[in-house]
């Protein structure tokens, strides 16, 4: 016969599992509706993801429901958890550092403008189901050896939280990015709050900057062998292989992953001084010294290793503000077009402007359109050990004619005008040597990323013996720490 302990212990952990699941099924499983699968193997693979979360899940409603007071502290993020869910499955967004910032800064009306019959019904259910639970804990659950209960739930949580490749997915999924995300958010705002030098005020411009738009676009993955500017086999550069483009096949990137690569592109950090990628300015003080406009248009999430930077600029805009690495639907650069031609419409004669690509980063399929989809057969899953190597070859390709249109998109724009336009990829990209794939690791391929400059007719005669030298050295071997001097001395900057 089960003594009356044994029986609260079950009905104890049986409230835990039905929680867990009513939040693992209608909010968690939300951030795994657009993920794109092919049979039953990815499925599988699906379902294993989202059990790990469910399972973490778990041990923080065990770990929470040991006291009942706490318990309903937990059910008030019930409803939070319901906004986000309703407009993942509804919008595909996700919860981001911008969007939150977006939410905080917006007139209500605004944001008054996304409430919808729908969403009230789907958070007056959720509320429902969270009073109920807690008055069932209140009223139902009485937990004995509290202390033991909470020792063993944090224990578990510690040795499961510290498993390699959970905390990152983790904090990308309903409701755990409710804290994350907000975590991330106070955090940039810090970054961008601390003081860094500004640089000597003696920097002056040349006269024939008086009137010139300087663009960096900050590339996204791109490898510097599959240009067919470069000699790839396969034309991926159609278009800026009809215009005056200098490439420069031979750079070296000391690092393989963004967050860690920009720093130290956009500062005058080097081999000898690393450390000034996070203790000075950025190339976009001094131009601002000079009276250039600056602008930052970004189509990737900021970062506290570079958000200081971007909030450096006069204007920063973002697009696709709803997206994050675990967003699979369509996400391209084209949509940056539109804020490059606000930018290009200011009335200052100097320019400086920064395009931030998502380029040609993982899930390749997600980051070009329907037109552009020239090599088959591509990657339908997102679990890289479904594809073959030719898929997933085929889909970064595709990214790269991508990227040549959008290039080019740009370069029309400013063609008219004084302008020079420099491109460099953060990193790299592994397809399959050595078994690596995509970045972030260690492989030749993630070192040589992309690059190269395009100038104006106008620019291209008033620096004719500078672009003369450029092609005279465009087969030289540089690092990425290259950029900062060259874009500087390229506005006629010194100093």
């Amino acid at each position: 016969m089960i003594s009356q302990e044994h029986k609260e212990r079950l009905r104890f952990f049986c409230f835990i599992t039905t929680v867990s699941l009513f939040i693992g099924v209608f909010f968690t499983a939300s951030d795994f509706i657009t993920t794109p699968f092919v049979g039953l193997k990815d499925g599988f693979e699906l379902f294993k993801q989202w059990f790990i979360i469910y399972l973490v899940l778990w041990l923080l409603v065990y770990l929470l429901s040991v006291n009942k007071y706490i318990f309903g502290i937990l059910c008030l993020g019930i409803p939070i958890a319901a906004i986000l869910a309703y407009f993942r499955y509804t919008m595909h967004a996700t919860f981001t550092p911008m969007i939150l910032d977006a939410a905080l800064d917006n007139d209500f009306r605004i944001t008054a403008e996304l409430i919808s019959f729908g969403l009230i019904a789907f958070v007056v259910f959720s509320l429902s189901v969270a009073v109920a639970f807690t008055v069932y804990r209140i009223k139902k659950i009485k937990v004995r050896h509290g202390f033991i209960h909470l020792i063993v739930s944090l224990s578990l949580l510690a040795v499961i939280l510290n498993v390699p490749r959970i905390g990152r997915p983790l904090s990308e999924r309903i409701p755990f990015n409710m804290y994350y995300v907000t975590a991330r958010y106070l955090s940039e705002k810090e970054e961008i709050k601390k003081e860094r030098p500004s640089f000597p005020c003696n920097a002056v411009c040349h006269k024939k900057s008086d009137s010139l738009i300087v663009v960096f676009i900050i590339g996204e993955s791109l490898r510097s062998d599959h240009l067919g500017l470069n000699g790839y086999d396969r034309n991926t550069t159609p278009r800026l292989a009809k215009e005056d483009v200098i490439s420069f096949p031979n750079i070296y990137s000391e690092y393989t992953h963004t967050n860690a690569s920009l720093p130290h592109i956009l500062t005058r950090a080097d081999s000898t001084f690393p450390e000034r990628a996070y203790n000075e300015r950025s190339f976009v003080d001094l131009f601002k010294r000079c009276g250039f406009y600056t602008a930052w248009l970004a189509n990737q999430e900021p970062a506290d290793s570079y958000v200081y930077f971007m909030h450096e600029c006069d204007t920063l805009m973002h697009v696709n503000i709803n997206k994050s690495s675990y967003v699979y639907d369509r996400w391209v650069d084209g949509d940056m077009l539109p804020l490059l031609d606000n930018c290009l419409e200011k009335n200052n004669p100097r320019k400086l402007i920064l395009l931030h690509t998502i380029g040609s980063h993982w899930y390749y399929n997600a980051h070009y359109t329907d037109e552009f989809h020239l090599f088959d057969p591509i990657c339908e899953s997102k679990i890289v050990s479904s594809c073959t190597r030719e898929a997933m070859i085929n889909s970064y390709d595709n990214t790269v004619v991508y990227t040549d249109y959008f290039l080019c998109e740009v370069i029309e724009r400013l063609r008219n005008r004084n302008a020079i336009v420099f491109y460099l990829s953060d990193h790299g990209e592994s397809l399959g040597e050595e078994g690596i794939w995509l970045h972030a690791a260690d492989s030749p391929p993630l070192h040589n990323p992309a690059c190269f400059v395009w100038t104006s007719p106008a620019y291209k005669t008033a620096h004719a013996v500078q672009y003369q030298t450029a092609m005279e050295n465009r087969h030289k071997r540089y690092r990425t720490d290259f950029l900062f001097h060259t874009i500087t001395q390229a506005a006629g900057i010194t100093g």
